[in-house]
């Protein structure tokens, strides 16, 4: 082969010159991209001719080397070094540095999965976190419950100004001292109205003709008439008082009573007087006569009949000045006054507006709706006003726990109407529970207008006992706030425990069909002699969502555990503490080492956004480069290793800072220079094989 063979040799040479060149120009071109790993060419010898194998030593022989000659290089392996480079710290959030092993996982513009360790990231338009040449980054994204979903890797997300977050409030936390020895809370605020009557039971509406008969006059008396149907034994209330009429020893004549409407049933007109002055009874009536209730009925009142009055025992029949009884089935459009005035003129809307302890229950201008109709009765009112002013009857509850209420024998809280035909209503022990209804706490909407309901309550009974009160907004699953007040009451106090019993209203509770009820729980907490809490019954509380799309109900377990039972100057308590929190927008977001997102919220909580996964192979110099600062799987890569960041070997992630390039340009130029004697020393090499050619084309001379 001779001289020829030195050509080759020497052309590879230079072919692995131009290779070094080339790999040592693009370490020196990438010298500044971010996350970019130098690669390094390596080199092996060509094919070799043998002049001989050599020979083994022998006994007369020393044996002999083999006689080889190389004809030339060839480029092995370029190979990336993917040794650490440099963390700088960055001026950009969304810039990412991987210290350790791993790589990004993003996805291409063609959708195929690749590798980087370039960690400088920006925002696009739809909030996905993106490479600077497009390529979107991969890891764990959430639900709509902020809860990472491990099910495959898609783009992370961070909308910032465009999430919210709200958590349901689910526990409530009390302070503070519920003192012993104070007055028990045993005697309950009592409201009424006055006499309520049936407006289907008219009363007599004007007045009968009277003419004096005979004798000096010198005895006064009033009277009254009813109207009465012998049929049903119903007697309508008395009409308006007739008289004072004077007479004695003489007599007086009624002559053209008020009949009734025969449409009603009434067939009868009662007369009742008074009784004579001088009878410790003399504001009491009596029935003086019954007449068929009819045109032209007359009678004659006289003195001679005074045997009607000579004593208790001779009395008649004494007058009701109440009438026919209203009950629960009563219509409210059928309610009036003494005068037959109607409270509810008409079809309409009731506001309904209340104190409790003093503090209005809804707010300023706020009030509870009730819709009257045709058929609205008085028990629907009464059960309305004890829901919407949270009065608790106990019902439901165990014996050991019973509500406690005053009177003897005991009177339960809520609504009634009472013998004497009044609207009662009975809150639950302790001032902090007494309900007030004032006038205009009571105003009805109908076609002609808003009217005030002139359906005055006055104080029966006022309430006494020691109590506390605290308010707390609590939050639902939406992030509505909802709005409790909780009360607390002494409901007894003996030599071996004190006991607080709690109410707990809510005006914001909505209740299935819109019922208007505002308590959403009771309970008792009871303190030993050293003043510890040692049992808390019932301690949830149940506020419901109805008309929301809200979880319902709104569940929220109290915890008295920092209450004391010891004596101070007062009692008191707060809610200190509720874990729920309303919506807020997401503004920041911050990225640990462990490769978890958090985003920070308006309203100042933090919530999970996502998880950056890393992956790492066995081998990554059998990773294929694709540009883009990208590498894709290899057929000698291995199989990637998935992982959170600092897990299965895989490197931590800083944030706000970026890997540098690990190009080393001293020792590249190096390279540089001596790929360049390489290559001109090969280049000598042709040269003189060239100048032994030509010498030898000139042997013929």
């Amino acid at each position: 082969m001779g001289l020829t063979s030195a050509l080759s040799t020497a052309l590879t040479g230079m072919t692995a010159a131009e290779t070094t060149i080339d790999v040592v120009g693009n370490n020196l071109a990438n010298a500044n991209t971010v996350g970019f790993k130098a690669s390094e060419a390596s080199f092996a010898t060509q094919f070799l001719q043998t002049q001989s194998l050599g020979s083994a030593p022998t006994a007369t022989s020393g044996g002999t080397n083999p006689r080889q000659t190389g004809l030339g290089t060839m480029v092995a392996n370029v190979t990336p070094n993917f040794s650490q480079g440099t963390i700088q710290i960055s001026s950009s959030s969304t810039d990412f540095a991987i210290q350790g092993d791993g790589f990004f996982i993003v996805r291409s513009l063609s959708g195929e999965v690749g590798y980087t360790r370039n960690g400088i990231f920006k925002m696009n338009s739809d909030n996905e976190l993106v490479t600077i040449t497009g390529n979107r980054l991969l890891g764990y994204t959430i639900n709509d419950q902020y809860e990472i979903q491990t099910t495959s890797l898609e783009p992370i997300t961070i909308p910032v100004g465009r999430a919210s977050a709200a958590k349901a409030t689910e526990n409530i936390s009390f302070e503070g001292t519920l003192r012993p020895s104070t007055n028990v809370a045993d005697a309950a605020k009592i409201i009424q109205t006055d006499t309520l009557y049936d407006g289907n039971y008219t009363a007599p509406v004007g007045q009968p003709d009277t003419a004096q008969i005979g004798g000096p006059l010198t005895q006064t008396y009033t009277y009254y008439l009813t109207y009465y149907d012998s049929v049903s034994s119903v007697e309508s209330r008395p009409g308006a008082e007739i008289g004072p009429i004077s007479l004695a020893n003489g007599s007086v004549q009624f002559s053209d009573f008020p009949i009734p409407d025969p449409t009603e049933g009434w067939d009868t007109i009662r007369l009742y007087r008074n009784a004579p002055d001088t009878e410790a009874g003399n504001d009491r009536y009596f029935l003086v006569t019954e007449l068929a209730a009819v045109a032209g009925a007359t009678y004659t009142d006289n003195t001679l009949d005074t045997a009607l009055y000579t004593d208790e025992s001779t009395h008649t029949q004494e007058i009701d000045f109440v009438g026919p009884q209203i009950d629960e089935n009563t219509t409210l459009l059928d309610l009036v006054d003494y005068e037959g005035t109607h409270y509810f003129s008409d079809e309409g809307v009731l506001h309904f507006s209340a104190k409790k302890g003093g503090s209005n229950l809804y707010g300023n201008g706020v009030t509870k709706d009730f819709t009257v109709t045709a058929t609205t009765t008085l028990g629907d009112f009464i059960e309305f006003v004890s829901a919407a002013t949270g009065i608790q009857s106990g019902q439901g509850i165990p014996d050991s726990l019973d509500l406690i209420h005053t009177s003897n024998p005991p009177i339960p809280p809520g609504g009634r109407i009472t013998s004497d035909n009044r609207i009662q209503f009975i809150s639950n022990n302790g001032f902090v529970n007494g309900v007030s209804i004032g006038i205009s706490d009571l105003t009805y909407q109908t076609d002609a207008g808003l009217a005030t309901v002139e359906m005055p309550f006055s104080t029966y009974q006022e309430a006494q006992g020691e109590y506390v009160r605290a308010t707390c907004v609590v939050y639902d699953s939406l992030g509505i706030p909802c709005n409790v007040t909780f009360n607390a009451v002494l409901q007894s106090t003996d030599d071996t425990a004190t006991t607080y019993r709690w109410f707990a209203d809510s005006r914001d509770n909505q209740a299935a069909g819109g019922a208007p009820n505002i308590a959403v729980g009771t309970g008792l907490i009871s303190f030993d002699g050293e003043g510890n809490m040692i049992v808390a019954s019932d301690n949830d509380i149940a506020i419901y969502r109805a008309d929301l799309p809200s979880t319902s109900p709104l569940t929220c377990t109290l915890d008295f555990t920092a209450l004391s039972g010891l004596a101070a100057d007062s009692s008191s308590w707060a809610a200190y503490k509720q874990d729920g929190f309303g919506p807020g927008s997401l503004t920041n977001f911050t990225v640990d080492e462990n490769g978890l997102v958090r985003g920070v919220f308006s309203n100042g909580v933090t919530r999970d956004l996502g998880q950056i996964r890393l992956t790492r192979f066995t081998n990554p110099a059998g990773l294929e480069q694709k540009g883009q600062n990208m590498f894709v799987g290899g057929v000698n890569a291995g199989l990637p290793l998935e992982g959170n960041p600092g897990e299965r070997g895989l490197g931590s992630i800083i944030s706000g800072a970026i890997e540098l390039s690990n190009a080393d340009i001293g020792a590249n130029l190096i390279d540089l220079i001596t790929a360049s004697t390489m290559y001109r020393s090969n280049t000598r090499v042709i040269t003189t094989a060239q100048q032994m050619l030509d010498e030898l084309l000139t042997l013929q001379r």
